[in-house]
């Protein structure tokens, strides 16, 4: 059951493959869309006294090392093909550690080939966990920046969701409710990150899938950390769910009113600020000039968008829990915790990146286009003019189009030194080039927005028998995927969202579990939406500040349900020691025997425990 209930909708968004391009011009090569991937994984726990070599799968791509406790402890891993031979011990850094210094994780290790990794520690851990990660699978295109626009500052190319591959399923707990339910705050801050994964990534889209399911799944953080991650190529992947993109939208982190999701890369410091993070490890030498390009094109548009001084500094408050820290607009992520993040070589930098944002956040006066609309073309000779922040030309492409054409266009601005209006170009032999507007030009309509239904929580769907066809689809509603089933008899699923889909008919269930789990079916006669679920049950008492829920050695069951009642899921524990951990709420709840404490730190965050023998309030 979530205390808190926030709109939940499931993402089929993707960056378009369609190339609308000006007639006779070379075509560009579709983005590759793989659709969802699946992370296999396995984990080997084991105490370690010294070293212990653990084996794992050849075709492992990535290893996560985490250990029960110790956040100060030395670890390192040393990696072999054949159980004889080991590479040099490579420190395990521990990122800022979870769960009250429960336990302690490392950050991910891209690994190839590999079929042991030995683990030294400096002192006797009682549990080392080894996570092994297959996350290969295609590695999207580059759309790389393209030429500048000096216009507007517009967003730059995104990699979308999926089109790297994330397994949306990831997200929901069994009863089909997200699992951290999404919220949005106004935004303050930037936070600059690295991954401290390898560089020279062979697959950076893999990496991201990893980096995903280590967040979302092990570290229970439910999805990934990040808004944007950026590899050494300059590529730019979409990172924490925000909202379906359609039309060929570049994903900008926010819902529809324009507010910025929440993430997970800063404790305590993520509500209203936004984390970007530049694949690799920069302590000691800086990211490549493609890495950062796009990372101060990327803080540029955020800088602009959301009304933030690239090199000004202030308070920021955690709008809901009050915390404050006096940071720079554009920080990096050990200005908000104990950490090395982002590396001391990227860390330096900053002084100089902000100054760099501060120069490409342009003053144009521009309308943005996210989509992109089409700009219609009559036959005729048009060119293209590369502009400098003044207006002045510096660079022109002339070509003449026989028949009538189209193409994809950002932003229209008005230029200094030039006269007229001026469409900035996306796609086609014009990319990255201005045109000047002309009676041979027509501007096509914003695409329609797509109708949709959010629920809060995810309702019962009955579905009578008979043959239906899931799909998942392309940000234009292209069917990129489909799963025929047929039913015997009636069946009950459970769905997030009820909407329209671009260029198809009729209206589509987004299904949340069971065989159409990630696919769309669409509504026909005879399917039966539940009603929304019943009001939570008065609490018997709330905590706020939340107090501690003391806790005798023993096992303890966290468990989660929906508001239907529905289990959503579970996490047991053995405590050797008395423990605590902080309550807000203490209640019953609908269809359980008992009374509950809701937990809101630690090990069991976001879990109701059941009251017990074993269970205490602590004075106030």
């Amino acid at each position: 059951m979530h205390v808190k209930t926030v709109i939940a909708r499931p993402i089929i968004a993707a960056l378009s493959a369609a190339m609308l391009v000006v007639a006779g011009a070379p075509m560009v090569p579709p983005t590759v869309q793989p659709g969802p991937v699946k992370v296999h994984a396995s984990e080997t726990s084991h105490s370690v006294d010294g070293v212990h070599d653990y084996a794992i799968r050849t075709s492992t791509t990535h290893v996560g090392i985490h250990w029960r406790g110790h956040p100060d402890a030395r670890v390192t891993a040393s990696l072999s093909r054949d159980g004889k031979l080991f590479s040099e011990p490579v420190l395990v850094e521990a990122d800022e550690s979870d769960e009250g210094d429960r336990e302690t994780y490392g950050d991910l290790i891209g690994v190839e080939g590999i079929s042991v990794v030995r683990v030294r520690a400096d002192r006797l851990l009682d549990r080392v966990t080894v996570l092994a990660l297959d996350a290969s699978g295609p590695d999207p295109l580059p759309l790389g920046l393209g030429a500048e626009a000096v216009g507007g500052t517009p967003i730059p190319g995104v990699i979308s969701r999926h089109a790297w591959g994330a397994d949306e399923t990831l997200r929901f707990d069994p009863a089909g409710d997200e699992f951290w339910p999404r919220e949005n705050f106004p935004l303050q801050k930037l936070v600059v990150h690295h991954t401290a994964g390898r560089n020279n990534d062979p697959n950076p889209a893999a990496t991201v899938r990893a980096i995903y399911y280590y967040h979302a799944v092990t570290r229970r953080w439910f999805d990934i950390g990040y808004a944007y991650l950026i590899d050494e190529a300059g590529r730019i992947y979409e990172g924490r769910y925000a909202r379906d993109f359609w039309y060929g939208a570049a994903p900008s982190s926010d819902d529809a009113a324009g507010v910025p999701v929440v993430e997970g890369h800063a404790k305590f410091h993520n509500q209203g600020t936004m984390g970007i993070a530049v694949m690799g490890t920069w302590s000691t030498q800086a990211p490549t000039p493609a890495a950062r390009a796009s990372l101060v094109k990327l803080l540029a548009w955020a800088a602009a968008k959301y009304h933030i001084d690239p090199k000004g500094a202030g308070t920021y408050v955690n709008p809901q829990t009050g915390v404050s820290r006096d940071t720079n607009n554009i920080g990096g992520h050990r200005d908000y915790q104990n950490t090395t993040c982002p590396g001391s070589a990227l860390y330096a930098l900053l002084p100089q990146i902000r100054s760099e944002v501060a120069a490409q956040m342009n003053t144009w006066p521009a309308e943005m286009y996210n989509p992109a609309r089409r700009l219609i073309l009559s036959a005729g000779t048009y060119v293209g003019r590369t502009l400098s922040a003044a207006g002045w030309i510096v660079g022109s492409k002339q070509f003449t189009i026989a028949s009538g054409s189209s193409a994809f266009v950002d932003q229209k601005a008005t230029v200094p030194n030039q006269s007229g209006v001026w469409y900035h170009v996306t796609t086609g032999v014009y990319a990255g080039y201005w045109l000047a507007a002309s009676s041979g030009m027509t501007l096509g309509p914003a695409p329609p927005t797509p109708s949709v239904e959010v629920y809060e929580t995810a309702r019962p769907l009955t579905v009578p028998a008979g043959t239906y066809v899931g799909r998942r689809f392309d940000s234009f509603g292209g069917v990129t995927s489909s799963k025929a089933v047929t039913l015997a008899g009636g069946s009950m699923t459970w769905t997030s969202q009820k909407g329209t889909i671009p260029n198809q008919g009729g209206s589509w269930y987004y299904i949340t579990s069971g065989v159409w789990r990630g696919y769309w079916i669409p509504a026909v006669a005879g399917m039966t939406l539940g009603g929304p679920a019943p009001p939570l049950p008065d609490p018997i008492a709330t905590y706020d500040p939340p107090r501690s829920l003391v806790l005798a050695p023993g096992t303890y069951v966290g468990k989660r349900f929906s508001n239907y009642g529905v289990p959503a899921g579970s996490y047991s524990y053995t405590l050797t020691s008395t423990s605590s951990a902080p309550t807000s709420r203490y209640s019953t709840l609908p269809g359980q025997s008992g009374r509950w404490y809701y937990i809101v730190d630690g090990i069991w965050d976001t879990y109701w425990i059941r009251e017990s023998s074993g269970t205490s309030l602590a004075p106030q």
